[in-house]
């Protein structure tokens, strides 16, 4: 765009001999006025062009070398004018071309979070900030650090730097944030102007949370309705009553195949069926004996397994090995006793008898007078020395008391 055929000074609306102060100044001042933030929606395309050349107009203006070349093409354009009809003078060489102006550049222009449910948290988005020309920015700051939604992390004056990268960070969103899209707007000031940039998020529902896996299937257990029995005194010979072991499933399916693995030990037996198919329990009957008779005495135990479809159960089988009871009295057994007490009573009678029959010999001798050799007779007895009777010589009478 040739810049000498455009009163740059009307533009900014300062004369031609204002500095550098007045013409910032009015700079700022026409920029807040033709914003196209401030225009309707109609006259966004305008605004934006007289932003355009009012950012063409400063950048000449406000460089000391630009602003005379620019002075120095006007006088030019001026006297051109003025010798129109004139025989014109060999043109000029052709001037170099303007700089192009200084546009900032926005990368991404506008700041998506996209879909975000109530307790997430999005990866934050970074927003880069640079001239067009690359050129160095002297100063920038953040005008909003925050908003209904977001927020800028550290937020900070730049200053000489060749971009500004801001990262933006959502908000921890609660359940008052209503669902649906939801937009802001974020300020940023470079080199004394100013850019918005769009920030938007779309607030969705939390999701529901996934239901609980289903629990994993319970693997089936035995169930017994006696998990140790007690036969009881046990002896060689006896019998005692049956116990029932009833084995199931917990969840009642039915059972395949059925078997008793071990049906007998030293002291007991399985009376009932060994082996079942197709049947929701197994009854299992057991009967002590027989035992041995040299079986030693005491309390055992032993293991009875049971399989059920592969799942083995044990039941304890705990007994008395004890010595065999006295037979019951019977009318065979009152013959045998009372002849056997018949019996003792007369070897008892014997037995006193010939007591009796010891004891007067061994009392006759112990009491017997000894011989006397001299006189030829024994000594009197002491029953007899008691009555005074005593010894006769022949031919003599007895001597009365």
């Amino acid at each position: 765009m040739k810049t000498s055929s455009i009163d740059l000074y009307a533009v900014i609306g300062v004369p031609e001999d204002a500095d550098q102060t007045a013409i910032r100044k009015t700079f700022r001042s026409r920029m807040r006025q033709i914003h196209p933030d401030r225009r309707p929606p109609g006259e966004a395309e305008a605004a934006h062009e007289e932003m355009v050349l009012l950012n063409l107009a400063y950048e000449t203006l406000s460089d000391p070398g630009k602003r005379a070349m620019y002075d120095l093409d006007r006088r030019a354009a001026r006297n051109a004018k003025r010798e129109r009809y004139r025989e014109p003078p060999p043109p000029p060489p052709p001037p170099p071309p303007p700089p192009k102006p200084r546009v900032i550049v926005l990368d991404p222009e506008v700041v998506d979070f996209g879909s975000v449910s109530i307790g997430e948290m999005p990866p934050d988005q970074v927003i880069t900030v640079r001239f067009s020309d690359n050129s160095t920015i002297r100063y920038a700051w953040v005008l909003t650090g925050c908003g209904d939604f977001w927020q800028v992390v550290e937020p900070r004056p730049y200053r000489d730097v060749s971009a500004v990268r801001l990262r933006l960070r959502v908000r921890p969103l609660s359940t008052h944030d209503a669902p649906g899209l939801h937009s802001d707007r974020i300020r940023i000031m470079v080199d004394d102007l100013m850019m918005v940039v769009p920030v938007c998020i779309n607030v969705v529902a939390a999701p529901s949370p996934p239901p609980p896996p289903p629990p994993p299937p319970r693997p089936r257990a035995i169930v017994l309705n006696h998990r140790y029995i007690n036969l009881g005194p046990v002896w060689a010979g006896g019998e005692t009553p049956e116990q029932v072991v009833e084995a199931r499933f917990d969840d009642g399916s039915p059972i395949g195949v059925a078997r008793v693995l071990t049906t007998a030990g030293s002291f007991w037996h399985v009376t009932s069926q060994r082996s079942l198919r197709g049947a929701t329990c197994l009854t299992i009957r057991i009967k002590g004996g027989p035992v041995a008779p040299d079986r030693a005495r005491g309390r055992f135990t032993e293991r009875l397994q049971i399989q059920l479809d592969g799942i083995t159960a044990t039941v304890g089988v705990t007994a008395f090995i004890t010595t065999p009871p006295a037979p019951p009295l019977t009318l065979a057994n009152w013959r045998n006793f009372r002849l056997t007490c018949l019996g003792m009573i007369m070897l008892l009678s014997l037995l006193v008898l010939v007591g009796s029959l010891l004891f007067a010999g061994v009392y006759e001798l112990l009491n017997a007078a000894p011989w006397d050799t001299n006189q030829g007779h024994h000594p009197p007895t002491t029953h007899a020395a008691g009555l005074g009777v005593g010894p006769r010589r022949p031919g003599s009478q007895a001597s009365i008391p």
